[in-house]
């Protein structure tokens, strides 16, 4: 990887102003070959290469970190007490508090439709943890016992989420 510093005339346009060294990226898609001088983008980051990407959560991310956390709380819960209770819904709320305020701009949708889907795979899969589900009708009842107790941590976590996505839309606009 060869590096080539900056010519005197560049350097004079950047003078008094943070610089960062970043790659020339060609329009042919072929490999950057050189470094290049520029200004930095509002504070220096003191990265080398600065990524264009949108920060923040994509809907699959919200999806995975979203259902991990419910499934192990899940898990947990209906491992340490009989079924979904406290110790399912604290993390359940907090992951999707987390997933709102860090899911990207244009997925807020993600965000809201995570929770009620997250909830639903563990109902199903606690009769099976607890051993309670003796038959078809059994697991669908307790299933659905499941889901009317843990429907408070729903609706907890639809709220919470809702609030932080409406701020994020409609709050005050950052600088």
């Amino acid at each position: 990887m060869s590096h080539s510093t900056a010519s005197p005339g560049s350097a004079k346009a950047l003078a008094g102003k943070p610089i960062v060294m970043s790659r020339t990226d060609p329009a042919d898609g072929s490999s950057p070959s050189s470094w290049t001088p520029r200004e930095s983008p509002g504070q220096d980051t003191g990265r080398v290469y600065q990524s264009r990407r949108t920060p923040g959560l994509t809907p699959a991310g919200v999806a995975v970190i979203g259902t991990a956390v419910t499934l192990v709380a899940g898990v947990v819960s209906a491992l340490v007490t009989d079924g979904l209770g406290w110790l399912f819904s604290v993390p359940f709320i907090l992951v999707s508090a987390y997933c709102a305020t860090e899911v990207q701009r244009g997925h807020f949708r993600s965000a809201l439709v995570m929770p009620p889907l997250a909830l639903l795979l563990v109902a199903l899969i606690v009769p099976w943890i607890n051993g309670e589900a003796d038959g078809l009708r059994g697991w669908a009842l307790r299933t659905l016992t499941e889901l009317a107790k843990a429907a408070p941590a729903l609706t907890a976590a639809l709220i919470v989420s809702g609030a932080i996505l409406a701020w994020r839309r409609w709050g005050p606009k950052r600088a």
